[in-house]
This record gives structure tokens, sequence and C-alpha cells, in this order.
């Protein structure tokens, strides 16, 4: 199967362990700088949420300008080339305004889910979530929850289905507009063909990095997190480079 004339590649369920695997091999070609570039741009994340009033909208839309300089990192360990800090920065550099209306398209994602949310619920839901933000009584938000009635459980339901659909689509999305040079909007389509084309080993992965983080998140002083997160980062671009195969690559055995 192709898209835009890039190709999309169909995998077995095996994959998703491999992700993880090959992930972590990844990080131990280097795992000082991978770890710590990936930290450095969490904390650019975490200090662009700290900016008054539209801090949350900026990160949104150089979430994936960022993603993908991290990707470029990761191509770099694959190749044992030389890492540095700039690199995490390649984003802006190549493609930053296709990459920054990805985050575009993310904002607006998020915009229809809510308005689509809230046709449904109508003023139940409104209810509901005023009982969220009034109260932290567990007890009581599982009786607004109970009380709220279909139509809130269904605007619920809806609102998780197009949040997951808008994440496959975003998923790959920068790194075939770094690496192939695609339009945004083109990659998005690519990124939620190749993601529900490989739903099964996309599953098996997922529940692989759940088990790794309840098993990591009991280290103290967020030890786990600090090998979660670049493991994420790396496993992710193994899957984009399985999925999405550069020119002329040999298929992975299934």
């Amino acid at each position: 199967m192709s898209e835009n004339g890039i190709e999309i590649r169909k995998l077995g369920a095996l994959r998703g362990w491999i992700w993880v695997k090959h992930g972590y091999q990844l990080i131990m070609h280097n795992p000082l700088l991978a770890i710590s570039l990936a930290l450095a741009g969490a904390l650019v994340m975490l200090a662009l949420l700290y900016i008054p009033m539209f801090g949350p909208l900026i990160a949104l839309l150089l979430l994936p300008v960022l993603l993908a300089g991290y990707m470029r990192i990761c191509r770099a360990l694959e190749e044992n080339e030389e890492i540095e800090l700039q690199q995490l920065f390649a984003g802006f550099e190549k493609h930053a305004a296709r990459l920054v209306s990805l985050g575009g398209f993310t904002i607006l994602g998020m915009l229809i889910t809510s308005m689509v949310m809230i046709f449904i619920g109508g003023e139940a839901l409104t209810k509901l979530l005023e009982s969220f933000q009034s109260t932290n009584d567990p007890q009581m938000l599982m009786d607004a929850m109970w009380t709220a009635g279909s139509g809130v459980a269904l605007s619920l339901m809806a609102g998780f289905s197009l949040m997951f659909m808008l994440m496959l689509a975003l998923q790959y999305a920068p790194m075939l507009v770094f690496f192939s040079d695609m339009p945004p909007f083109a990659a998005l389509r690519a990124s939620l063909s190749g993601s529900l084309r490989n739903i099964i080993p996309y599953t098996v992965y997922s529940l692989i990095m759940q088990v790794a983080a309840l098993a990591l998140g009991i280290l103290p002083f967020g030890i786990g997190l600090i090998v979660l997160l670049p493991l994420g980062f790396t496993s992710l671009y193994v899957s984009y480079r399985n999925i999405f195969p550069f020119p002329g690559e040999i298929p992975p055995a299934q």
C-alpha cells in the first residue's frame, strides 16, 4: 500500500515488541545523550506551558517541531553519527512552517472534538464538567457520572474516539514531513493510514509500554520517567522506520 508515493507496510503483531526492543538498542548507542536530550526537549515543552495566557497553544504548535528534532537524533543514533544539541532543534531549520502547521491541525482537531462532545452531551455534559471542577470528592464525581445520562456517555465515547484518531494521524506526521518532505495534510493522512494498517502491532506496543510505565513508576525520584521518556521517542522512531521505509530498503521480517 502507498500514500502520496510513500510505501506503507503492514507488519505482524510481534513488531510491537520489536519496536520497544530496538528503541532500547538505539538508546544504548549513546545513552547519556539520548536520555539527556529527551529530557531537554521535555523541559523546553514544560517551559512553554508556563508562558502566560498563550503558553499551552505555543506548546502545541511547537510540539511537532521538537518531535522532528528528536527524530533527527534517533536517525543519528541509527547511523552512528555524532550527536549534537543543535539536532534537537533541526525542525526549526527544515520545514519549520509545515511542522508548525501540524500543531495548528492539533489545535483545530481538539476544538472540533470539544464542539462534537458539547453538541452530543448538551447541558448534562456541561454540568458534569462543572462538577469535576468544583469538587475532588471521588464519590460525588462517580455519582455525577452515573446520573449524567446516556447522552453524556455517548459524548465521552465520541470524544475519546476522535482524540484517538487525531493522535494516530499526528504521531508519524512530523517524521513524514521532516524526512519525506510531505505536505502537512498528506502527512496526517499517511500517518493515520499507517497506524490503522498496523493497529495490531501498535496495540501490542502500547500494552508493553504501559507495563513498562507501571514497572518503572515504582522507582524512586522519577528515575523511571528518565528511562521511559527516551524509550517512547526511540521506539516511535523505530515503528516509523518499519512502517514507512526509505526508498530501496529491504522489508523487515514479520
